[in-house]
């Protein structure tokens, strides 16, 4: 398998969706008892709020990364029929050791 079909993108998102998710929902859970902070939105603990929903999101990404990873498409020689066909032949060429 090559160096670019190891490379996962949700991989590095995810963490930073979910660390900066963390520091957010610590933030808002850190301020909740200021409700002069929160009058610009009706009262409404945004950063609570948007770091809950960016962990949620980074760790979607990151459980997606972990589940559902490709699966190497190379198959043995012995399993189709291309790779029957060629082993045969260097096998009557004397091609394999």
């Amino acid at each position: 398998m090559s160096a670019a079909t190891s490379l996962d993108i949700r991989l590095p998102i995810g963490g930073l969706f979910a660390v900066l998710g963390v520091m957010l929902t610590g933030y808002g859970l850190a301020t909740v008892d200021e409700p002069s902070r929160y009058a610009r939105s009706l009262m409404i603990n945004v950063n609570l709020w948007w770091g809950m929903v960016m962990l949620a999101f980074g760790v979607g990404l990151l459980l997606s990364a972990t589940f559902y990873r490709r699966r190497p498409t190379v198959q043995p020689a012995d399993r189709t029929l291309e790779g029957r066909r060629t082993e045969a032949r260097e096998q009557e060429r004397g091609l394999e050791r």
